[in-house]
């Protein structure tokens, strides 16, 4: 150990360990703490952003979900709109019929109604017709125009 006190200077160790000391000071305050400091606050960001993150996914879920029920709600109500167009419809189309079938009716016996009195008109048309070629036949027979025409008039309107 002698020795081993020969090759050692005390003076050049007691500056290499200032040395060092400075050297580890000035590294520590101007370098590590800065760096550990950024380090530091990069993580907080990376943790915050991954919370953000995790929260933005839960909201696309939950609004995922809200758009299914939203379209689920969509159907539901198309369906019901669709259901009531067609009793709606039903019911039109059964008061068209209704109404159809009511101006047939009325057609119908206006038509009956004017088919009876033109019968009755043609029905006197002939009966006159028929006055006079008989006293025309009368005429031509017996000679005389006007000798039964009360007694045809009487037969014609019974």
């Amino acid at each position: 150990m002698d020795q081993l006190v020969q090759f050692v200077d005390w003076k050049v160790m007691l500056v290499q360990v200032i040395n060092f000391a400075i050297i580890f000071y000035v590294l520590t305050r101007f370098i590590f703490k800065p760096l550990i400091a950024y380090l530091d606050a990069e993580e907080v960001k990376r943790a915050k952003i991954e919370s953000l993150a995790a929260d933005i996914e839960a909201q696309k879920l939950e609004a995922d979900k809200k758009a299914q029920e939203l379209v689920a709600e969509a159907r539901q109500e198309a369906i019901a709109i669709k259901t009531q167009s067609e009793t709606l419809a039903k019911k039109e189309a059964s008061l068209m019929v209704s109404r159809a079938n009511d101006e047939i009716t009325a057609m119908k016996a206006k038509a009956e109604l004017d088919l009876a009195n033109e019968r009755k008109q043609l029905e006197i048309a002939m009966k006159d017709r028929v006055l006079d070629v008989a006293l025309s036949l009368n005429a031509k027979l017996f000679g005389k125009k006007e000798a039964n025409a009360d007694f045809i008039k009487q037969a014609m309107k019974k």
